[in-house]
């Protein structure tokens, strides 16, 4: 009864706001309607309203009606200042993963010779657990036939995560096999992938490039009221107690945070395909919310996908800090940690995906000045 009511409710919300009456949501039609009402957004800064509008006229509101039921970590304030190295050397970020820094977690996987190659099972796409002769273990995506997975893309969102303060995404970098070095590695388990491999990765003169991520010993699904976060009823859950007169249940604070945080760095990244299944878990002890699998981020749109959209508005409640984060991320600053240590990669970003970058922060920061216009600052920045 209470999933059919929502699903209702959603419906007639969508509805009501394509007929004009903006009951809350983004409405992009050449201006940023955030259904706070005329006087409240006209007291927005002009220029982060402006900033917003880079692409031609676009509605999300028909995608909230049809599409209503689609299926740790506060930004840490200690993260060092970003180290920017010259072009081709490792960058340090200053960041951390379970505690531990970023570059102890890497070095391990830049140069050890492989011991043994898994398939990963459970995705559309190719990726392989690898196992170093040091001991390390890592995921690997290899460049591929199956558009959806763009490796770099991975490291690119390791390291804006970081940029904004989060420690989130495992640690990522860039790394090249020899096609016949992996293959002559691949477990007996994982045999039967061979003919797929070769069939679906890309290979240049008998090399492979790829990401290489380090490797989560434990994930666990991440629960809400007794449902996955990413399942109908989880979502119906989490974005409940997310908006701003929501009452979260003693316990789900920290979760509900990340999950918020989740949802806006998504929306910034452009990544649609959170939510699909299998990409939002937590840690053994359910402490920390991983932000994985973002291969499908970035792009040139500038309000980014039907689905970030729709999430992001999920939430009315989010992390001080990490707004902060946001206002004050410069174009030079994200330029310069993307131009360095780049290879096997030619390049991360072209200049059109980081000024669509931009512009979806900005778009995200109109939404949330537009909710603190209208409810106050203390109850929609209500995390740390």
């Amino acid at each position: 009864m209470r999933l059919r009511s929502y699903i209702v409710l959603e419906v007639l919300a969508g509805t009501t706001l394509l007929a004009g009456l903006a009951l809350g949501g983004l409405v992009f039609t050449g201006v940023v309607d955030l259904g706070i009402g005329g006087e409240a957004q006209a007291a927005l800064p002009a220029e982060t309203r402006a900033n917003a509008l880079g692409e031609s006229s676009q509605r999300i509101t028909s995608d909230i009606a049809m599409h209503a039921v689609e299926s740790k970590l506060v930004p840490d304030a200690s993260v060092a200042e970003v180290v920017v190295a010259d072009a081709g050397q490792e960058i340090s970020l200053g960041g951390s993963f379970g505690g531990v820094p970023d570059e102890e977690l890497l070095a391990p996987l830049r140069d050890s010779p492989i011991a043994s190659v898994r398939f990963n099972k459970g995705g559309s796409s190719i990726s392989l657990r690898i196992d170093f002769e040091n001991g390390a273990r890592a995921a690997f995506k290899p460049r591929q036939t199956n558009w959806q997975s763009v490796p770099r893309r991975e490291v690119i969102a390791f390291r804006i995560n970081r940029l904004l303060g989060l420690s989130a995404v495992p640690p990522a970098t860039g790394r090249k096999f020899e096609m016949r070095t992996l293959l002559a590695a691949i477990d007996t388990s994982s045999t039967g992938f061979r003919p797929r491999l070769k069939a679906e990765i890309v290979q240049k003169g008998g090399w492979v490039t790829g990401e290489i991520s380090w490797w989560i010993p434990v994930i666990r699904r991440a629960k809400i009221d007794g449902f996955d976060i990413d399942s109908m009823e989880g979502i119906v859950s989490w974005k409940r107690y997310l908006r701003v007169n929501g009452r979260m249940p003693k316990g789900t604070e920290k979760l509900l945070a990340q999950i918020s945080n989740m949802v806006l760095f998504d929306y910034v990244i452009n990544n649609p395909d959170r939510w699909s299944g299998g990409n939002a878990r937590v840690s053994d002890d359910r402490s920390i919310l991983y932000f994985m699998d973002n291969t499908m981020s970035f792009g040139k749109s500038r309000l980014g996908h039907r689905k970030v959209r729709i999430y992001l508005q999920r939430s009315q409640v989010f992390s001080r800090q990490l707004v902060e984060k946001l206002r004050s991320l410069e174009e030079e600053r994200v330029r310069e940690v993307l131009a360095v240590d780049v290879e096997p990669f030619q390049d991360f970003l072209s200049d059109e995906e980081i000024t669509a970058l931009l512009a979806r922060r900005d778009a995200a920061l109109v939404y949330i000045d537009g909710l603190i216009a209208k409810y106050g600052e203390e109850r929609v920045l209500a995390f740390p």
